[in-house]
């Protein structure tokens, strides 16, 4: 009798146990749920931090240098749409020495407008369009004249661009300027065939012919160089689209000891920077600065 109820006590407290052990289970797989749930949210919500549009500060110069008349032309997309479609960005220099250099410029700027809205991710398309406008121009001037163009799209963190002749998009850095798009002129050939000779590169640089344009906006049938894929962007990035009289003035790894506290100040740095040289033969100048930052000050 009395190991048969030592046996039942025992039977009982088993099962107390194994009941305890089950309540402290389910309270572990409780607890671990509830942490990988906190977890993931609080990655979900830097991620969301970190997808979030970075600001766009835009400002931009328009001076007329040594020449007779400004052959340059810009434009800037409305900043309202800028979360919805991005910024746009262009600057056209129209060919000096040429009948109808500022009239083709304008055209080109004119023509770009009516492209907004495009479609960022669709970079080859939008290149076929300028080139498309270059047709446009040669239909209307036979290449009595031309412009180079210089564009860039901002949109979420990204950044397409495209380019048609020898004037600038920078890119800069923690302080690193970096020219981003090929320029299209005769001493680009000349050093791209000398290397593949296994020459040296200086014949190029003295041609008296380097600076002459190979492809402009006005020829036909024009190869626009474009962004294969976008590029990324991140707080703290400038991007300065300009003419080719900013940077035959100012070199381009001096160009970030002109950045400002904002995107004004770094376009009045660059302008005064380029008037104070007072070349006797100084281009025109403009640009467009986009400062790129991860709060709205």
């Amino acid at each position: 009798m009395g190991l048969s109820s030592l046996s039942s006590h025992s039977k009982i407290g088993l099962i107390i146990l194994a009941v305890l052990l089950v309540a402290v289970m389910i309270a572990l797989v409780s607890i671990v749920s509830l942490l990988i749930k906190l977890i993931s949210t609080s990655r979900s919500d830097d991620k969301s931090e970190d997808d979030s549009p970075l600001f766009a500060d835009v400002a931009y110069f328009f001076e007329k240098g040594a020449r007779d008349r400004q052959e340059d032309a810009l434009y800037i997309s409305h900043l309202d749409d800028y979360v919805d479609y991005g910024i746009i960005a262009c600057v056209s220099d129209g060919m000096g020495g040429l009948k109808f250099g500022s009239d083709i410029s304008k055209m080109v700027i004119d023509e770009v407008e009516k492209l907004f809205p495009m479609n960022f991710y669709n970079s080859e398309d939008n290149a076929e369009m300028i080139s498309k406008i270059s047709n446009k121009v040669y239909g209307r001037y036979s290449r009595k004249g031309g412009a180079t163009l210089v564009m860039v799209h901002v949109f979420k963190n990204k950044m397409q661009f495209y380019s048609v002749g020898d004037s600038d998009i920078i890119l800069i850095r923690n302080k690193v300027a970096t020219v981003i798009n090929p320029k299209q002129n005769y001493s680009k050939i000349l050093i791209k065939n000398l290397t593949l000779e296994g020459k040296t590169t200086e014949e190029a640089y003295m041609n008296k012919k380097g600076r002459a344009l190979v492809d402009f906006m006005g020829n036909n049938n024009i190869r626009v160089n474009f962004s294969q894929k976008p590029i990324n962007l991140v707080d703290g990035d400038l991007i300065i689209v300009c003419s080719d009289g900013v940077t035959d003035a100012i070199s381009v790894n001096s160009i970030q000891n002109l950045i400002g506290s904002n995107a004004k100040k770094t376009a009045e740095n660059i302008k005064l920077t380029v008037r104070q040289k007072n070349f006797t033969r100084q281009d025109n100048y403009s640009g467009i600065v986009i400062q790129l930052n991860k709060y709205n000050y």
